[in-house]
C-alpha cells in the first residue's frame, strides 16, 4: 500500500499579542523627584504613601509622570522616589545653626526663584530642543491626572488645563488643609499665601474632583467656592492612612537623659506658631515652678519652622524649664517609636488643621492624646482623645494636672483606646481613592459624579 507523502502542516492561528496595559490613572509625583534624599515632611509622605498604596493595589492601571518645565509638560517616569525615612537626630551643636538658617531660609528661596525663573525665560527655546524624553502616551482611555504632592508650588495650571483640553484628561487633586486661606495669619511669607490662594482658586475652577482628607478641610473649601462663583467639580473625603511601619528596633534619643526618660510626654509636630507651643512651653513654665509632683518632662519633636525663634530661643535660655522642657529638632522613624512607646500621654494643642496626623500616631501606638477642639483635630480624635479649647490655659492645666495626679484614669483611656481605635489603613484608603478616581475616569465630561 502507497504511503500518503507527508502534507506540511498548515500555520496554526496565532492569538493576537496583548497590548500593554495603557494606564488609566497618571500620579504626579514631581515633589518627590524635587525633594533631596532624606527630607520627609508631612506632604512628601503623604504623596508617597499614596503611590505606593495604590500601586500595590492597581498594578500597571497606575503610571507616574512629573513635570518638566524645560517641556512645560508631563513625562513618565518609572516610579515615585522613595526618600527614605525621617532624618535621624541631628548633632546637638547643629541645632542651634539649624534655627538660625530657618529664619532666613523664605528670602534665600525668594532669590533663587527669581534666578530661576529669569534664566529659564533666557534660555527656554534652546533648552526644549535639549531636554528630550518622550511626553506621556496617547490616552488609552478615560484618563485622570492625580495632583497629591506640593500642588500650590509645584503645578503648572496651564500644563494641566492643556492636557484636560488636549487628550480629554480630568483632574484630581488632593487637598490636605486649607489653612492658608483660612487663617493666613500663621504664615509670615505673604508671596506663599497668595501663591496658595491662586491654587484654591485652581481647585474650584479647574478641578474635575477636589479629594479633601477630613470633613473639616472639604466644609473649608467648600465655603471658599460660595464666597468665589462656585465649585465646578465634586468633593469626596478620603481619610489617609495611619497604620505606622513599626521599626524592628525601637531606640532612645541621646539626647534624652536618664532621668527625663523615667517620665516624659510628647508633642510631635513642626515647630510653628499655628501649632501653639507656647501654650505648652508657658503652661511647663507655670508647673515647674509651682514645683508640681511627679510632674514629666516635657519633650517637644519638631524641626523649628514659620514664627517658632522667639520660643525656641526662650526655651533654650530660661533656666527654668532647663531640666522640664526638651526640644528635640529631629527624630528618625526608631527614635519617634521609642517616645510614643514608653511617653506617658501626648499633647496637641494646634490652632487649626487638615487632619491632625500626630493624634492618630497617639492612638495608633495606644496612647492618650489632650488635643484641641478645632478645625479637623476631634476628627482624627475619633472619640478617643481629649479636646480643649486651644487658648483656655486653665482647662488645659487642669487637664494635665489630672492626668498625672491619676494614674489609673490614664490607665483606664489607654485600656479604651486598645479596644476601640481601629486605624484607616493605606490599603484601605488606596481602596477608597481608587473607587472615586475610577467613578471620575468614567462619568460624562462636565458631570459632578
Amino acid at each position: 500500500m502507497a504511503q500518503t507523502p507527508d502534507r506540511p502542516t498548515p500555520p496554526q492561528p496565532q492569538p493576537p499579542q496583548q497590548a500593554p496595559q495603557q494606564p488609566w490613572l497618571w500620579m504626579d509625583v514631581s515633589t518627590s523627584h524635587r525633594a533631596r534624599s532624606g527630607q520627609m515632611n508631612g506632604t512628601l509622605r503623604v504623596e508617597h504613601s499614596i503611590a505606593t498604596a495604590l500601586r500595590e493595589l492597581i498594578g500597571p492601571q497606575l503610571g507616574f509622570c512629573r513635570y518638566e518645565p524645560l517641556r512645560r509638560d508631563y513625562v513618565p517616569v518609572a516610579a515615585a522616589p522613595d526618600l527614605g525615612a525621617r532624618p535621624v537626630a541631628a548633632a546637638p551643636k547643629k541645632q542651634q545653626r539649624a534655627s538660625m538658617l530657618s529664619a532666613i531660609k523664605p528670602l534665600g528661596k525668594k532669590l533663587e526663584r527669581a534666578i530661576r525663573t529669569s534664566v529659564r525665560s533666557a534660555a527656554a527655546p534652546m533648552l526644549q530642543k535639549m531636554s528630550g524624553g518622550e511626553g506621556l502616551p496617547p490616552p488609552g482611555g478615560h484618563e485622570v491626572l492625580l495632583l497629591a504632592g506640593e500642588n500650590w508650588s509645584r503645578v503648572d495650571y496651564a500644563a494641566v488645563a492643556r492636557m484636560r483640553r488636549t487628550r480629554g484628561t480630568k483632574v484630581a487633586a488632593v487637598c490636605q488643609d486649607f489653612i492658608p486661606v483660612v487663617a493666613p495669619q500663621f504664615f509670615a511669607d505673604g508671596d506663599f499665601v497668595a501663591k496658595f490662594d491662586s491654587y484654591a482658586q485652581f481647585l474650584i475652577r479647574e478641578c474635575d474632583l477636589v479629594v479633601s482628607i477630613s470633613e473639616s478641610t472639604s466644609a473649608d473649601v467648600r465655603a471658599y467656592a460660595q464666597r468665589h462663583g462656585g465649585l465646578r467639580g465634586a468633593i469626596e473625603v478620603v481619610h489617609l492612612g495611619a497604620d505606622l511601619a513599626t521599626p524592628a528596633a525601637a531606640r532612645r534619643p541621646a539626647a534624652l537623659s536618664d532621668a527625663q526618660a523615667r517620665r516624659f510626654v510628647i508633642s510631635v509636630s513642626t515647630i510653628q506658631s499655628r501649632k501653639n507651643f507656647d501654650l505648652l512651653y508657658h503652661l511647663w513654665r507655670r508647673l515647674t515652678e509651682q514645683g508640681t509632683p511627679d510632674l514629666p518632662t516635657l519633650v517637644m519633636v519638631g524641626q523649628p519652622g514659620f514664627g517658632s525663634a522667639d520660643l525656641l530661643w526662650q526655651i533654650a535660655h530660661d533656666p527654668v524649664t532647663a531640666q522640664s522642657i526638651l526640644h528635640l529638632p529631629r527624630a528618625g522613624d526608631d527614635e519617634l517609636a521609642w517616645l510614643y512607646q514608653h511617653c506617658a500621654f501626648t499633647l496637641y494643642p494646634s490652632f487649626y488643621e487638615g487632619w491632625g496626623l500626630p493624634v492618630s500616631e497617639s492612638l495608633a501606638f495606644g496612647k492618650y492624646c489632650l488635643a484641641s477642639n478645632t478645625s479637623s483635630l476631634p476628627e482624627a480624635g475619633a472619640g478617643l482623645a481629649a479636646h480643649l479649647d486651644p487658648l483656655d490655659f486653665a482647662a488645659w492645666r487642669d487637664a494635665v494636672l489630672d492626668l498625672i495626679r491619676a494614674p489609673e484614669q490614664l490607665a483606664r483611656h489607654e485600656a479604651v483606646i486598645r479596644d476601640s481605635y481601629r486605624p484607616v489603613t493605606w490599603a484601605q484608603s488606596a481602596r477608597r481613592l481608587a473607587d472615586v478616581l475610577h467613578s471620575l475616569s468614567a462619568a460624562p465630561a462636565g458631570s459632578k459624579n
